[in-house]
Order: structure tokens, then sequence, then C-alpha cells
């Protein structure tokens, strides 16, 4: 019976318990978008891959799928970059859940998402090296809409846009994660909220722990 092969760098997304030792993960590779598969012996006892499947880290991925079959299969998965160290603050930690959802949400699966692929990688790194967290998600949001060709008017923010506000929306548009100037504009995040919130298909768990407790 022929099979689907894949390897190639990935970010983990979600992933919850399968059986007794197993894990279900959703990952978005960087060339065939969100591929969701088993991955085997994960849990229980010393279980090395499951250091490798911590929310938004970097990996290698190598799957397989039979035809018809609704999950995949993982063969491998090798840590690239750990998104381990976020778990020291709540606040990083809760972005780079939000970062995953927010991938998860708007990357339909199976369909090549590059652009969103860099998106989450930008945003790993720039957690990693200390960035704003709310900056990090602001920033993927707007990104998120705009990559599913439903980013709205900055006009829709509402009346009086300040000049704060129409700079920190041209440097989204315009410059890489890391180059954008912290804070946010509060109005400008809220209708990044209200947009992501309106556009998801699902709700937005970790977004709304981030805004309850961070």
């Amino acid at each position: 019976m022929q099979v689907l092969l894949l390897d190639d760098e990935a970010l983990v997304l979600d992933h919850h318990p399968y059986r007794d030792r197993h894990l279900i993960l959703a990952v978005l590779t960087r060339h065939s978008g969100v591929q969701r598969g088993v991955l085997r012996r994960a849990r229980g006892g010393k279980a090395p891959p499951a250091a490798a499947a911590q929310i938004l880290s970097l990996v290698q991925v190598s799957l397989f799928q039979r035809p018809h079959a609704e999950l995949a299969t993982f063969r491998h998965l090798d840590l690239v970059t750990s998104s381990y160290p976020l778990a020291a603050e709540l606040g990083r930690s809760a972005a780079g859940a939000v970062v995953a959802e927010l991938l998860f949400t708007f990357c339909p699966p199976g369909e090549p998402a590059e652009r969103s692929f860099r998106l989450g990688v930008a945003a790993l790194e720039s957690l990693l090296a200390g960035t704003n967290p709310n900056l990090v998600v602001a920033y993927t949001e707007y990104w998120v809409l705009a990559l599913g060709g439903v980013l709205p008017s900055p006009d829709d923010i509402g009346p009086s846009q300040t000049d704060e506000e129409a700079t920190f929306l041209a440097a989204c548009r315009s410059r890489p994660m890391a180059e954008v100037a912290a804070p946010v504009p509060s109005r400008v995040a809220r209708w990044l909220d209200r947009r992501v919130r309106e556009e998801a298909e699902r709700p937005l768990r970790a977004l709304a722990f981030l805004r309850r407790h961070v």
C-alpha cells in the first residue's frame, strides 16, 4: 500500500494525549501546511520525543500517511529550537500559546503556508530574544488576518486615529517583527483581538487566557 511521506521543518501548534502513551500533534510545516498525526510512545517514563513536542517549538519532522487515513504517523520529531525557555515567564509562555493557536486556526489543513510558517518562526525567535509579548501577539494577529485576505482598513479602528496608532500599523505592514517598536497602542490591540475572534471558526482560548491573566 502506498503511503505519503513528508520530511520538513515544522512548528508544533497543538498536542493532546492519545491512548496510554501517545500524543496527537498538529504541526505547521514549511512546505505542506498544517499536518496532524500520532507521535507514538511520547508519554510516560523517559520519552525524549515529548521534549520536542512543546507548543511552538521548531522541529524537524518525518511522517507518513496511508491513503484515506485520518491521521499521519510521525516517524521522527527532532528538536531544532525549543520553546521551553518561554515557560519561565507567564507572559511569554501565554504569548507563545496564542501564536500557535492563531496559526492553527487560520492555516487550512494541508495547504502550503510558508509565509505563515515564517511568521511563526519569527514570533518564536522574538519571544526567546525578549521582545514584548503583546507586540508579538499583535504583529501575529495583524499578519494572520492579512495573509487570509480579511484585514479591514485601519480606519475601522475608530474615529480620530492617532499618529501612534498609524505609525504602529505602518510598521507592522512594512517591517520585520523584531524592528517594530513596543508598546502596542491599546485601541489597536483591542481592534486586532476583535477581528481575529470574528474571523476564527473556534473559540480562541489561549488569547482569552492571555488577556485575563497577563
